[in-house]
């Protein structure tokens, strides 16, 4: 019996039209029943019946659960999807994903492969889905579409659907997984005809994409004011997610416990409520509007620490995990760790120096070359891909937050080709938007003097 070889398993493999009974098997035994949990409704401005293949459909991502409502929203037809590379190389994910011939991707790289193996499903007259922004959501809204998206969209010159996923994050957050039934809506619209690809320009496509899958799940929630069900936990591991309390500014202090999110230093605590509103719990408490605001004025101050400060370092100790070409990973993980050593980063480099598998092993790459990780979905750990070959790390700080902005804001800082364009994220690079407290915070829960964000 040959050996076991995945990378070149997956390497040799090649695009073609998911099986259309395998498709509606899994959308009857393992889409539309979640697709129910989750009360989908689904807004079509486009009669998918009517539509031909093949096509591509570009979508944002919120969840683990996008597949499902996708796959309801273009009913009747039965598509192939893109997925990180790592998924793989899991115990429990090959076999479904070589049955439902789902692509891999090897995230925030060039990869070739992934195109051929897109192009060949189209050719063939099957259709895809992408996720442009290239993970799912952080923060409950919207990263900028990677670069090289729409130049893709051009070079296939097929209909490209867009379809908009909104309460899907507060179902399954970045940092706590579980299961929160509420509410989830998905819009699909008809975004390029063919004859647009040619003519719009890359800068327009980009535009079109990034404003037809914006999405904010915490301003939307304001005005809907649906209930998620299973929150009794929700700030449990939190603390990887939020790590800068915003009131004595201190990093690595926070804590979760049940619906309670405290910091252990100067004792700022709020509690989180069926609608993910911030409920202020701690007298003189300092509040953000909402989680997503408090993550990204987190983004706001890294991203200050690193403009203003030539000799930017953040470094620590980490575990190291790779991907075994000989065996799967356990479906409790997405890497096997191989050794231990030093992560570093500034303003030019991303490096790691330690050991693998038992002997001395260093990575260094440009920050210019590096737009961002792979964030695994409880926020503890983060990977990226170094000549091709995918590696993990695991800090020994609930520090998995600052480490994917310290990444992406040094590939800015140092002329990287991924830039955040997105309007409604302009206020964070601004530095006359510092007074606008009423926009970042509750009201009277505001902080006084200068913000430690």
């Amino acid at each position: 019996m040959a050996k076991l070889n995945i990378d070149k398993k997956l390497a040799d493999k090649q695009g073609k039209p998911m099986n259309k009974f395998v498709g509606k098997v899994m959308y009857t035994f393992a889409a539309l029943p979640n697709t129910k949990k989750m009360n989908l409704e689904v807004v079509c401005n486009v009669d998918m019946k009517k539509e031909k293949g093949p096509f591509i459909v570009v979508s944002n991502h919120t969840s683990r659960c996008d597949w499902q409502y996708i796959a309801k929203a273009i009913k009747p037809h039965i598509v192939n999807y893109v997925a990180s590379y790592i998924e793989f190389h899991r115990s429990h994910m090959h076999f479904v994903f070589d049955l439902t011939r789902v692509i891999p991707k090897k995230n925030f790289v060039a990869d070739t492969h992934c195109i051929r193996e897109i192009m060949s499903v189209i050719k063939k007259g099957g259709s895809v889905i992408m996720f442009p922004e290239g993970k799912s959501s952080i923060s409950g809204t919207n990263q900028p579409v990677m670069t090289g998206t729409s130049k893709l969209l051009k070079h296939l010159n097929v209909p490209v659907y867009s379809t908009r996923i909104t309460g899907g994050y507060m179902s399954n957050t970045q940092w706590n997984i579980a299961d929160r039934p509420g509410k989830v809506i998905i819009t699909i619209d008809k975004l390029f005809t063919p004859e647009q690809t040619q003519e719009l320009s890359i800068e327009e496509m980009d535009k079109m994409v990034n404003d037809a899958i914006y999405n904010d799940d915490f301003t939307w929630n304001e005005t809907a004011r649906v209930k998620f069900e299973g929150m009794e936990h929700i700030a449990e591991k939190l603390e990887q997610h939020l790590y800068i309390c915003p009131k004595c500014g201190k990093e690595f202090t926070n804590h979760g416990k049940d619906n309670v999110f405290t910091c252990g230093e100067c004792g700022n605590s709020v509690k989180i409520n069926e609608y993910y509103d911030l409920i202020p719990n701690s007298e003189g408490a300092v509040v953000p509007k909402n989680l997503r605001v408090w993550f990204e004025l987190q983004r706001r101050r890294v991203f200050r620490e690193i403009r203003d400060n030539e000799d930017f370092c953040l470094e620590e100790p980490v575990t190291l995990g790779y991907l075994p070409s000989d065996k799967y990973v356990d479906k409790t993980v997405t890497s096997d760790p191989c050794g231990e050593g030093i992560l570093k980063i500034t303003r030019d480099e991303f490096s790691y120096s330690g050991t693998k598998l038992g002997e001395h092993f260093e990575i260094h790459n440009k920050t210019v070359n590096m737009a961002s990780v792979v964030f695994e979905t409880d926020s503890h750990c983060f990977g990226a891909f170094f000549d091709g070959e995918y590696y993990e790390f695991e800090p020994k700080r609930p520090s998995g937050s600052k480490w994917l902005l310290s990444v992406e804001e040094c590939h800015r800082r140092a002329g990287g080709k991924w830039k955040n364009t997105l309007p409604a994220q302009q206020w964070i690079y601004e530095d006359d938007k510092d007074t606008d407290n009423e926009n970042y915070y509750l009201p009277g829960y505001a902080p006084e003097g200068k913000p430690v964000f």
